[in-house]
């Protein structure tokens, strides 16, 4: 959950730009020309200033905020043992190198895939030291997450160097509509709850986090026919207070893919962010069948 919120901040920043520059890039398309400039750098070195620096700063006063005190090396361990979390990492470990990739070359000027890959897993591996050296140890070194950011970034590459397309997406999206309020209430309380060490008496389950868990779901769906797709899908159980806790739920996904089939359809100057937010996000007209 911690790289979750994470990398949403980025995300945000990434959908920003996408709209500053849809009319430049539509008027392209418009032409039939393809796109040989790039720039302004600024743009590029202030998304990479917010992921190197202002993340890690938002992260020391939070996640690590006890500071660090341990040998990551020596503390190996699973805390969050259910297939959602690993498929979030593995979402991760794609997106985040789709989102590197397109710096390098948007603003910089450099296709350059193998140093995105680079700076993806510096990241997120950096980020599961800093989780191992916390002083309170409560995360751990995750053998497991680390090998499904890696996983995520060979799987971008593998797509990067296909001639043809892979009609295969794994995606995050909302399981439990009638709880993701509760996403945005926790989200205004983010700052107090993380600076204190006591629940919040405003929480109406004992761990928010296996609840945040367990109102989003993950994906992993094949494409037959472009825009039609089928798959499983995994989350987090609830109990009897339908709160969110520790364990796996699987379920199995069919639906079409509205927002990349108007994308390609209709195309206007959004179009390249709505077949982005397509590919990582599931906001489709479908139905899933959980195995409760």
């Amino acid at each position: 959950m911690r790289d979750k919120f994470w990398t949403s901040i980025i995300w945000i920043i990434l959908v920003w730009i996408s709209f500053i520059w849809g009319e430049k890039n539509y008027s392209l398309l418009e032409q039939n020309l393809p796109d040989t400039s790039y720039g302004p750098e600024w743009v590029g070195w202030t998304i990479l200033a917010t992921e190197y620096i202002a993340g890690p700063i938002f992260a020391s006063q939070y996640w690590w905020k006890h500071g660090f005190a341990k040998n990551p090396f020596k503390n190996i361990n699973e805390q969050e043992n259910y297939v959602e979390d690993k498929i979030w990492h593995f979402w991760n470990g794609e997106n985040i190198t789709d989102l590197h990739y397109w710096t390098l070359k948007k603003y910089f000027g450099r296709d350059d895939p193998w140093l995105a890959m680079g700076m993806t897993f510096a990241t997120l591996t950096g980020v599961e030291l800093f989780d191992a050296s916390d002083k309170e140890g409560k995360w751990g070194l995750s053998l497991w997450d680390g090998l499904s950011n890696v996983g995520g970034i060979l799987f971008w590459y593998a797509k990067y160097k296909s001639p043809r397309e892979i009609p295969i997406d794994v995606r995050i999206g909302i399981r439990r509509w009638d709880r993701a309020y509760l996403l945005l209430e926790r989200a205004t309380r983010f700052r107090q709850d993380f600076h204190s060490d006591e629940p919040n008496p405003a929480e109406c389950c004992p761990s928010y986090h296996y609840d945040n868990y367990s109102i989003f779901k993950t994906e992993v769906i094949i494409r037959p026919y472009s825009y039609f797709y089928f798959g499983g899908a995994a989350s987090l159980p609830v109990d009897e207070n339908d709160c969110g806790v520790p364990g796996n739920l699987f379920g199995i996904t069919v639906g079409f893919d509205f927002i990349r089939y108007f994308a390609k359809k209709y195309p206007t100057r959004f179009s390249p962010f709505l077949n982005t937010f397509g590919k990582y996000c599931s906001a489709s007209i479908a139905y899933t069948y959980w195995f409760e």
